[in-house]
Order: structure tokens, then sequence, then C-alpha cells
């Protein structure tokens, strides 16, 4: 037994022993680590030259051929931590390191979160990329010579700039931060999350195609980082393009032949890289457009030219493509070798079938037959010099609609002034809106530039499916897309079916629009030419057939309407001194319910605006009776601000001093019979129907329930798609502000 316990305490102790010698020997080593020889190596890209020491081993990072394949930065260790430096200068150390393990800048930094602006880690791939001898372009290599120039020991507690200065003295240009951090990136494992998202592309264009036109977008999403510029493309013939930084891809070097262009696309933020393929096929054919509805594949597209008389002359006949991505389907050849400079042309399009029925950039499963028809129209030159891919659209279609309907009459005026309606800005880079922007019109990309009349209950996408279909109302849905001539009135009425208005553009008419349509019945140039500062009153009697305008400056109109085509002026222009006196420069206009066989009573109230919030606001009352008998007085408002006011029957609302006053009126005089601020009351009154007053401040509609007149109960607030301009009317069916109508039950269904 005792020999037993002598042999167990002998063991015990040798392997005590054992254990404290084998952990010695291995520096900081574990001893349950395998003595594995480790080959690792340091990537900014691939370095050669960074000293670096594990264990007891040094050495110098260098490249290595093995079984025919060259590798660069490579080093090999058994123990961990691995440190690196150049020279004196310490790098940094990593800890715990794999097989075939690549290590980086930023696996030197402890707690690195990704982000590629950190400043440590930049200042090390400023060091390596500057020092790089240039020898090689797969691999950075810095000499001995080079790291015996070194005078620093430490990156740490120094700038940017700081370490700049230090590689100016050595003899060396230092890179810019930004260069560092792409290089940085493009050579470092690709993040997962944070880092851009780029679409493959691929696009035809004609081998004639001008040195400056925009071969089409790039679909970017920058991710969680901001994007690094410029982008890089890579490949053979990379020189014939450029990538803006607004992701257009742009023609630099024109072709001498047919080709087709595979190169690679590179988008990086400070979070990681996304590289796609990006091809081109340069064909021989002239311009390359696109029929747009959503993608129409088969399409039969007629090219005609527009003759003087309205009539149009088949020039040729094209198919769109059908096959290839879905970014190809659609286009067509638009042979402007057959077009004249100054002649107008339409493409129409027709037949075929949509890849991409909502219009969302991605191939639907199912085909769409389309049974509509699209057309385009322009001038010939316009074609030729469009700098960016020409598209017809549903858009293009609205514009031909409204310039047919006018029998195409002053065609390039009225296309530049319908397009005013159908845009909100501009698409060629260019301050004013014309036709030429209707046809580069790009439905993926360019919705949120439409008018919003047409964005408004998504009338766009309603009338691309109306025309899909074939459906015949497609028309009224472009004139019911609320949008009327352009005009801008501070005089506005509806009688019964028909719009009467005042232009304020400077084109000084009076014009009659139909109300359902939209259409412009006629109109008449006003000898005054109507201006923005001036105030109008506009009376129309139903019975009489005639309408009267007054202006608070110097003029009034007695106009026949009896034919609405062709509205006479009755008289020459009179002054009304009724309306003169006093100094009133805003009006409110409001409809009396007092309406028989001799006319409808109008009643009209004239204010100011003043700075001096200590004085109360004058009120002028005005009125023409059914017998057209003017009166008129003066009245107190006993408010200091007035921000706007409403007549209904014999009750006046006027809005001010955030709350309401409401007046009981007669011809004669104005009583105040209730002050009502039960909300913080404040924007302008547009209107009352169906007793429910409409009160609109910016864009936010607010209804006021006064069927009982004296006592209006507050109903619901919504947010509308327009904002006070310079006349506001409502006839219970329409909201017709500047150049918009709004369907009031479409408006109320759409909330």
């Amino acid at each position: 037994m005792k020999l037993l316990k002598m042999i167990n305490f002998l063991r015990n102790t040798f392997l005590f022993f054992s254990s404290f010698l084998f952990t010695a020997c291995g520096g900081s080593a574990s001893q349950h680590e395998p003595r594995e020889e480790k080959t690792l190596y340091f990537i900014d890209a691939p370095t050669n030259g960074i000293d670096y020491a594990c264990g007891e081993r040094k050495g110098i990072t260098k490249t290595y051929t093995q079984n025919g394949i060259t590798k660069h930065g490579l080093l090999k260790c058994v123990y961990s931590p691995v440190t690196f430096s150049l020279g004196t200068l310490s790098l940094g150390s990593i800890t715990n390191v794999v097989h075939e393990q690549s290590i980086y800048p930023q696996s030197l930094i402890k707690n690195f979160n990704g982000d590629f602006n950190n400043e440590e880690v930049l200042k090390i791939a400023i060091l390596l990329q500057s020092l790089d001898d240039k020898s090689n372009a797969h691999y950075l290599n810095i000499p001995q010579s080079t790291k015996d120039k070194i005078t620093l020991t430490s990156l740490q507690n120094i700038s940017i700039e700081e370490l700049n200065q230090a590689i100016v003295t050595m003899g060396f240009t230092p890179v810019s931060r930004e260069e560092a951090k792409i290089h940085l990136i493009l050579n470092s494992p690709n993040a997962q999350s944070g880092k851009p998202i780029v679409e493959h592309f691929e696009e035809e264009i004609s081998v004639d195609l001008s040195v400056g036109n925009v071969i089409g977008e790039i679909d970017i999403d920058k991710g969680d980082g901001e994007l690094n510029y410029p982008f890089i493309l890579e490949g053979e013939g990379k020189e014939h393009f450029l990538l803006n930084n607004n992701a257009k891809l742009i023609l630099t070097q024109s072709f001498n032949e047919a080709k087709h262009y595979d190169l690679n696309l590179t988008i990086s933020n400070e979070f990681g890289f996304s590289k796609v393929p990006l091809k081109v096929y340069v064909k021989n054919s002239s311009k390359i457009a696109k029929a747009q509805m959503g993608r129409l594949k088969n399409a039969t597209v007629k090219i005609f030219k527009l003759l003087v008389n309205g009539e149009k002359e088949l020039v040729t006949t094209e198919t769109t493509k059908s096959t290839g991505v879905l970014n190809l389907i659609g286009n067509f050849d638009l042979h402007i070798e057959l077009l004249e400079d100054q002649s107008f042309y339409v493409y129409e399009v027709s037949e075929g079938f949509d890849l991409d029925k909502d219009d969302n950039g991605e191939k639907d499963d199912i085909e769409s037959q389309n049974h509509g028809i699209m057309r385009l129209i322009a001038k010939g030159i316009w074609i030729k010099n469009a700098n960016q891919k020409i598209r017809v659209t549903p858009l293009s279609e609205m514009l031909y609609t409204y310039v047919q309907r006018d029998n195409f009459k002053d065609l390039e005026k009225s296309l530049n002034s319908y397009a005013k309606l159908l845009l909100k800005s501009s698409l060629d880079n260019k301050e004013e809106i014309t036709a030429k922007d209707i046809m580069l019109f790009n439905p993926l990309k360019d919705k949120s530039k439409l008018s919003e009349t047409l964005t408004y209950n998504n009338t766009y996408n309603n009338i691309t499916q109306q025309l899909r279909a074939g459906n015949s109302n497609y028309k009224s849905s472009i004139f019911n897309a609320y949008i009327v001539e352009s005009f801008q009135s501070n005089a506005i009425e509806i009688v019964g079916s028909s719009i009467y208005t005042i232009d304020m553009t400077g084109s000084g008419e009076f014009n009659i629009y139909d109300l359902d349509t939209k259409v412009k019945i006629g109109g008449l140039k006003l000898p005054n030419t109507p201006f923005e500062e001036d105030t109008h009153v506009l009376y129309v009697n139903i019975f009489a057939s005639q309408v009267n305008i007054y202006s608070l400056k110097d003029w009034s109109y007695e106009i026949n309407v009896s034919n609405q085509a062709l509205p006479t002026l009755n008289d020459e222009p009179s002054i009304k001194t009724a309306i003169l006196s006093g100094s009133f420069s805003h009006t409110a206009i409001g409809r009396s319910s007092v309406l028989d066989l001799f006319g409808q009573e109008q009643q009209s109230h004239l204010y100011n605006l003043i700075d001096n919030r200590e004085t109360t606001q004058t009120i002028k009352f005005f009125n023409v009776d059914k017998y057209n008998q003017f009166y008129q007085f003066e009245f107190n408002s006993k408010l200091t601000t007035i921000d706007s006011l409403w007549v209904k029957d014999k009750y006046l609302y006027v809005i001010g001093d955030n709350k309401m006053h409401i007046f009981t009126e007669t011809n004669t005089e104005a009583n105040l019979s209730k002050i009502y601020d039960g909300e913080n009351l404040s924007g302008n009154i547009l209107g009352i129907e169906d007793n429910m007053l409409y009160i609109l401040k910016e864009n936010l509609l607010t209804f006021y329930d006064i069927s009982s007149p004296l006592n209006p109960k507050f109903n619901k607030k919504m947010t509308v798609p327009f904002t006070y301009k310079l006349g506001i009317k409502t006839n219970g069916n329409y909201l017709i502000t500047d150049s918009q109508i709004i369907n009031i039950k479409s408006l109320k269904a759409s909330k």
C-alpha cells in the first residue's frame, strides 16, 4: 500500500512540472492549443513587406507560390497573438487566428463596428497605401528602404492630418482619406447588411448615339451609409461610359461598330460594396425608344407624320422587342432618319402584351393583353436632339388627347402649355416644363414629378388601367383628372354644369368650362387685362344669360353668354363707382338662396388686410339683388384681423383672431349675432354647401356643420391635395381652386 501511494505522488508531481514547463515554453499560448502552423494573409489589398511576430517567430509578409498558385501578403504562425509593424512603427495585433484567415487593418482595431469611417482604421489604410511602391497592381509592396524612413513608433494619439504630414516628410504622397476608404472597402469582406444594393442593368442603344446622351439610370439603394464616389466601372470598353453621381449612365465616346459590352459595376458605402454586371448592346439602328405602359412586348408601333389639316400620314411600322431582360422589353426604333426637323410626328402603340402590369419594375408571372392605344406626339427635331431615352407612356397619351381635343390648333404652344398641367417639375434639367419633358417621363422613376392632380386618388394608375383595357372612357378620366386649362383666378363661379372664370395668367380672358368634362366651351378676350393684385366680382345672371364682371380698380364688363361657345361683350367697359369708394383690396362672394325667374341674388363683401393690429377691420357690404339693384354699406367686423369670410342667405361668417364672428344681414345693416370660439379657428373659407362650411389652412380642410346657422359644430378634418390659391368655389359636388377641380365625394371616399 505504501508503495502505491509513493507511485501516485511521483506521477502527480511529474505532471505538475510538465504542465508548468509546457506553458512557459509557449509564451502565452494555451496548453490546449495544437501546435499547427497556420497560413494567414494580410490584406488591404494583399500587402507584402509588413513585419510580424507570433510567439518566437518573426517574419515579413511576402509572396508564396505553391502548386502553381501564387498568393501575396502571406505569413505563417503557430502561436498567437500576432503583432504587426512597419519597422519600429506598431500597427496593432490580433489575439485569435485560424488557418487560412485573412487579416485586415480593421482586424487590428478593438470594437470595430463595421464603419469604415473609423479614423484608427483609416490611418493604417492611408499609411499602407501611401507607402506602396506601386510595383504591382494586384498587391501592395512596402520595401525595407521605405520602412527605414519611418520615424513614427505608434499611430495612436495622432490625427490623420499629422500622419499625412509625416508621410510627406518621408518623401511620399499620402492618399486621400476617401481614396483609402474605398480601396479598403473593396478589398474587405462584404457586409451582409448596411451595404448598398444595386440592380443588374441592361440596355440597347444606337451605334449612332451622340456623346453626352443618357443611356439609362441605374437603380441604387444606398443602404445604411453614404455612397462612395465615383462609382467604379470595369471591363473592356469602359472608356465609352460614365456613371455620374446621380446614377445616370452617360455615353462619353462614340462607337465605330455594333458591339456588345459586358462591364462590371461596383457601388460602395462605409459598410460594404455591391458588384453587378452592366451590359450595353450597341445596335445598327437609329435611336431606340420604349413603349412603357408597363412593358409592352410584340406591340405594333405606327409612326405617322401629322399634316397641316390634322390628318395623319403613315411613315413606317415597327414592333416592340419581346425578348431579353425586362428593361429591354418594349424597345423599338424611332427611325429618326425618316423624320423632318420641323414636322410633328405621332408614335402610336397598340396591341401587344404587358409584362409589368403594376408598373413596379418586376416581371409579372402572367402577361396582360393590351387592348388600348398609347400615343406620343413630338416635333422631329425634339426627337433627334433628345439626350435621354424617349418613352411612349400613358402621360404622353394624355398630352396627345388634349391637343387632339383642340384639333391640333397652335400645336407647339398648346403642347407646352398642357405639359405644365401634367408635370410639376422639368425632367430635362431645365427650369421650364415643356412637351419635351413628357417624352422623357419614366413611370418607374418620375411619378413623384407628376402634377398633384394626377397622383391624387391614384389618377395616373387608374388611367393606365383603362388604357390597357381599351376602355373608351379613359379620355373622360383624363379630363376629370381635376385638370382644367391653366387658369389662376380670383373670380370663379359655378352655375349649373358650367364654370365661369377670369384667366389671371396674362391672357386676360373670360373663359367658360364644362364642369363634367373640363373642356373649354368658349372664351372672350377682355379689353382690360386683369392682374393678380386686383380683385374681381363675377356675377352670373342665369335667366338673362348675362355675366357681370367688376374690378375693384377701374372697370366692369357686361357679357352675353346666350351662346356659351361665343360669348360677346355687350358694351364698352364701364366704371361702377358703387364698389370703388373706399380702399378695399380683398373680396368674398356668397350666393343667396333668393332665386326666381328674374335672376339670382349675389352678395359681395370687401375688406382689407392691414398691418395695424390695434385697428379693427371694416367690411363693405355690396349686394346685387334679383332685380339687379345695387346696395352698399360699411360696418365694423370687431376683429383686428380677417382671414376670410363667406355669406349664406342672410348670415355672414367671418374668421379672424382665431375665432368666427357670425353676422345677420339685410340690405342696409349687419348685426353681430354670434361669436364662436370653440375651436382655434384660422384659414380660408372655401365655401358652404349642404349646410357644411369648409375652411382650408395650408392643405388641411376642416368641416363645420351649420344646419343651425348661428351654432356651428365641428365635423371633421382631412388633408387635401391643394392649398389656397386665388379663387375657390364649391357647388356641392366640386371644390374649384386655381387649376384644380376636386370631386368632393371622391375626396371624402379616399379618406
